[in-house]
């Protein structure tokens, strides 16, 4: 029976990569699952705790160095230098990933790995023991295709002209190209972690799953491409853990905002916040509530018409929401979009400005400028243009059609490669 499956969830302690992925094993814990775990480093230990899953922890004492990572104390965007560093310190760490979670698995056997897609050697490694691999992915923009309007060059949208069309062919090229050379100058690092290459023989990205993966988004908010056949939108999940924070204030009559740049980007929060606060004082209408995405981070303060709270977990509260300025991050757009919430969007690293991109091609909200009247002017037009409100609506409907959980046990139970014997 599908009941009695092991299956392991493998992600890195990172909310947007592990959030989603304890939100899906809790859903299958209750639908009467019982040998789930969560692989992932000490760091996720508080997440993984206000869940009823267990927890298997690796590459412990790393994650000063996993931070860093991911979280560097400036903008990666796409310089090339940053990338590499970023990728040689991620090659480091995973050699030792990977002969801690051959241990882990020779001890107990899954027969189905879940990987979020910021850990192909995860995939991998379950391939070479035998074991089905399922890649997770909230972020379907980085997923490369060979039509399209490509990702990672600056938030670029659609376009039906002669020139969108070189544009985009030249964006593929070049993002290709970079890949392949980054490759074959880690070739020796790679083949050691048994990765022959970037991409399989069909075309594809090695470090998505050839069988199966998951898009935790919505199709119609991406733009159309040839996706791999492996792909399968399944809608996001935008649940957040449990844990203790203090609930938003939220006096009645007025209009309320939510401020918030993601749980990464430390060092753009402190000059976001000063920001707020001129544009809370030049609307003594609206409340704003900046949070500061510090998982377990109890503090609140509130000043005039301006909150400020260590964490708060969106989806509790997103409907009280009238408006919401955001980094672009799929956690926090998902959540606006399934409560019909505009955005005005502030884009700073990574995905974020294809995502931002998205936001504004779909009308869904607008982009932010560093600017005292422009804010205040993008803001009213969140609250009032009816243009922005019906394209809200419209997406919130869209996103109530998907269910992400149950989509996903039923590929779970159909999948016959992966049941019990």
């Amino acid at each position: 029976m599908w009941k009695t499956l092991n299956i392991d969830f493998v992600a890195p302690p990172f909310g947007g990569h592990l959030y989603p992925l304890l939100e899906l094993a809790s859903y299958l814990r209750h639908q009467g699952m019982e040998n789930l775990r969560v692989v992932s480093t000490p760091a996720a230990t508080p997440a993984i705790a206000t869940t009823e899953l267990e927890g298997v922890y690796l590459l412990k004492g790393e994650d000063a160095a996993i931070s860093a990572i991911a979280n560097p104390p400036y903008e990666v965007r796409s310089n090339p230098r940053r990338l590499l560093q970023q990728f040689r310190a991620n090659l480091s760490l995973m050699a030792d990933l990977k002969l801690q979670l051959r241990g882990v698995w020779q001890g107990r056997k899954p027969d189905l790995v879940i990987a979020d897609f910021t850990l192909p050697v995860a995939g991998m490694l379950a391939q070479e023991m035998g074991v089905n691999w399922w890649t997770s992915s909230p972020t379907l923009c980085a997923i490369e295709t060979q039509t399209g309007t490509p990702s990672y060059l600056g938030g670029l949208m659609p376009g039906q002209s002669w020139y969108s069309r070189i544009r985009d062919f030249m964006g593929r090229r070049l993002i290709h190209s970079f890949k392949t050379g980054v490759g074959w100058w880690f070739r020796d690092e790679l083949r050691s972690l048994n990765i022959s290459s970037i991409y399989r023989a069909d075309g594809h990205e090695r470090i998505y799953s050839p069988t199966k993966i998951l898009g935790l988004g919505l199709r119609e908010f991406e733009f159309e491409r040839d996706w791999p056949t492996a792909l399968d939108f399944v809608g996001p999940l935008t649940a957040s853990p449990t844990f203790r924070h203090s609930p938003p204030v939220l006096p009645a009559g007025v209009r309320h905002v939510l401020v918030s740049l993601g749980t990464h980007l430390l060092w753009a929060k402190a000059p976001a916040a000063l920001f707020i606060e001129q544009v809370a004082a030049q609307m003594p209408g609206v409340h704003f509530h900046f949070s500061y995405g510090v998982a377990g981070e109890q503090r609140q303060r509130s000043l005039a018409n301006i909150h400020t709270y260590g964490y708060l977990p969106y989806d509790n509260y997103m409907t009280h929401f009238d408006a919401a300025i955001i980094h672009g991050g799929t956690g926090v757009l998902y959540s606006c979009i399934k409560a019909g919430v505009p955005m005005l969007v502030w884009p700073h690293d990574y995905d974020q400005f294809d995502h931002a991109a998205r936001i504004i091609y779909h009308g869904l909200g607008l982009r932010f400028k560093a600017n005292l009247n422009h804010t205040v002017n993008s803001l009213n037009q969140l609250f009032f243009d009816p243009k922005i409100s019906a394209q809200v609506k419209r997406f919130k409907a869209l996103a109530s059609q998907y269910n992400p959980q149950s989509t996903i046990l039923e590929l779970i139970q159909q999948t016959s490669g992966i049941r019990s014997k």
